[in-house]
């Protein structure tokens, strides 16, 4: 049977601007996460290593992101970022960002 709900956004402590809706929380190992992530303008998702394999797909916005060797590499509506389990990485919002990221795998 068909389910209505409103999303809400929650804040991530220590980086502001930063918020998360869980769509699928895939807390096994074996299952898919997805989020939607919202960074307004000036904000910074701090550098951390992926626990999963990560997609980053933005489907507003423009930005920067920096992998492993810490590049920063800009981004725009439409790119999509692949970061690997344990890879370090970081993301700049240039304006707002709405993205999703979807994880699989790791731990």
């Amino acid at each position: 049977m068909m389910k209505v709900e409103r999303a809400e956004y929650d804040p991530i402590e220590g980086a502001p601007g930063f918020s998360l809706v869980g769509l699928n929380r895939g807390t096994e190992p074996e299952r898919v996460r997805v989020d939607v992530a919202h960074l307004a303008a000036g904000a910074t998702i701090p550098r951390h290593r992926a626990g999963r394999e990560q997609v980053f797909y933005l489907v507003s916005g423009r930005g920067r992101v920096a992998g492993a060797e810490g590049l920063e590499v800009p981004v725009q509506t439409g790119s999509s970022v692949i970061w690997e389990y344990g890879e370090e990485h970081q993301t700049w919002a240039d304006t707002d960002i709405t993205a999703v990221i979807v994880q699989r795998g790791g731990v």
